[in-house]
């Protein structure tokens, strides 16, 4: 895209002590959707709430954007706190999942809409929407209605309508769950080109934990209401802080290990009947002696001839550019993942011997479940 200058008034957002409860029809108890949630998301940063149906976290952006005032807890957008101020009070955008668009309305008007709204001056609105038009590439299409569309344009068009009034902070609710997914991908990365030349500070509800990883400085967690979690996405996937983390954020290997020695920076384990050491992370104590679990990603296993786990294939599955085998080891039966060395060497098969090293550095430790 074209460098266009728009205007961005960036605003830090805090979440404090955040609830939100529903009550129950049935005279029961109320259902809490959101549990004493504690969030900060710095100016400019795009922060993504992640989870599984019912966690919290739309219900987290609902109270953000005003739709939902909370039963107790502050919302603070810069210095203001906003917590029971309705929406077209709170200077801030939203594109939603169905993108919203009036129908009856061409591109322009639509992205213009807002701007009416706040009865702006004629001039400021031809030439703020022109700016806008420009920088999503929507020049050739402005005198068109949604339902002539691509998919991919009509969710420009939302997003053009969101940022032209030139809010604190942007919402963005699934965007992009109703594309296919390679323009799903696209779009993707167009998005985070955009948030970024902008500056502006965002929130991102997905059920994708790929999308997630790929467009976040932050990525937040949530279960049953509360956070398990929030972190850069490469902590996330490399040292999650439980099991549900780590099981969440894409296939993982939970094996038994015991802790033999405890280091400054190390700990040395044995796992499958293997002395290896790893990486101590400060934040999780643990004690010679102690049955851990280790977190071992698929990927973090490499054939190897001269590695010193050897096991038994059970299951290959081929995706083309890389092959996943289920193996078993002295009775566990772990996942492993391997990219392109089947090009080279072929595909092992079910009943064969395979040797194994693992990625020491990549591995992490949690509690014994």
């Amino acid at each position: 895209m074209i460098e266009v200058p728009v205007k961005v008034n960036s605003a830090p957002v805090e979440l404090s002590q955040l609830v939100k409860r529903f009550p129950s029809e049935s005279g029961g108890e109320d259902f809490v959707a959101v549990k004493n949630l504690d969030l900060k998301i710095n100016a400019g940063e795009l922060v993504t709430l992640l989870g599984p149906s019912g966690c919290g976290k739309t219900t987290t952006l609902r109270m953000l954007a005003g739709f939902d005032f909370p039963t107790s807890g502050d919302i603070i957008i810069g210095d203001k706190n906003v917590s029971m101020v309705p929406p077209n009070k709170r200077d801030v955008g939203m594109v939603f999942q169905s993108y919203a668009l009036f129908p009856h309305l061409t591109v322009y008007e639509n992205i213009a809409y807002g701007l009416k709204i706040k009865k702006l001056k004629k001039e400021e609105i031809v030439e703020r929407s022109n700016r806008v038009v420009a920088l999503m590439h929507l020049e050739d299409f402005k005198d068109r209605l949604p339902s002539q569309l691509s998919g991919g344009q009509q969710q420009r068009v939302a997003l053009a309508r969101a940022i032209v009034t030139e809010p604190k902070v942007l919402l963005f609710d699934e965007p992009l769950s109703n594309l296919d997914a390679k323009l799903r991908e696209y779009m993707r990365d167009e998005l985070r080109k955009l948030q970024q030349r902008l500056g502006i500070t965002s929130l991102y509800v997905t059920h994708d934990q790929t999308e997630a990883m790929a467009i976040s400085d932050k990525v937040v967690i949530m279960n049953k209401g509360e956070i398990q979690q929030a972190d850069s996405p490469h902590n996330i996937y490399i040292k999650p802080k439980n099991h549900f983390v780590a099981d969440f954020m894409g296939k993982a290997n939970f094996l038994p290990a015991t802790v033999v020695n405890v280091e400054a920076t190390t700990v040395a384990i044995k796992l499958l009947d293997n002395a290896i050491t790893i990486n101590r992370d400060p934040q999780f104590i643990v004690n010679e002696g102690n049955v851990v679990d280790c977190v071992v990603r698929p990927e973090f296993w490499k054939i190897d001839e001269q590695g010193s786990f050897k096991g038994i294939v059970r299951r290959a599955t081929y995706f083309g550019n890389s092959v996943e085998y289920d193996i078993e080891f002295q009775g566990e039966q772990l996942i492993t993942f391997t990219d392109y060395e089947h090009i080279k060497n072929g595909m092992k098969r079910n009943g064969e011997e395979i040797t194994l090293d693992l990625k020491k550095e990549c591995v992490s430790l949690l509690e014994k479940r």
